[in-house]
């Protein structure tokens, strides 16, 4: 029974991560153009993390430093006070 519970889960966090890496792979798609070559977008789910677009059109996972989060209005990493994470999770 353990062996089951612990398979349910691997498969949902699996599931989990899948998803959200196809959120943020989509962040990406037609962002090829010099106008937004490394220009950070939010990450769709969680606050301190963003994402930049390479000019190969894949998305790279950036990180805010320990106690900020990525704010979308000022497209950079601020105070938790600061930022504005909507209904993206900070922890």
């Amino acid at each position: 029974m353990k062996f089951v519970s612990s398979f349910t889960t691997a498969l949902v966090a699996l599931v989990t991560f899948g998803s959200t890496a196809l959120a943020v792979d989509k962040i990406c798609e037609g962002h090829t153009g010099k106008d937004t070559l490394g220009k950070p977008f939010a990450h769709p789910t969680m606050c301190g993390y963003f994402v930049t677009c390479g000019s190969d059109g894949k998305a790279y996972l950036g990180t805010c430093p320990a106690g900020t989060y990525y704010d979308i209005k000022l497209t950079t990493c601020t105070g938790e006070a600061k930022s504005s994470c909507g209904d993206r999770k900070t922890s």
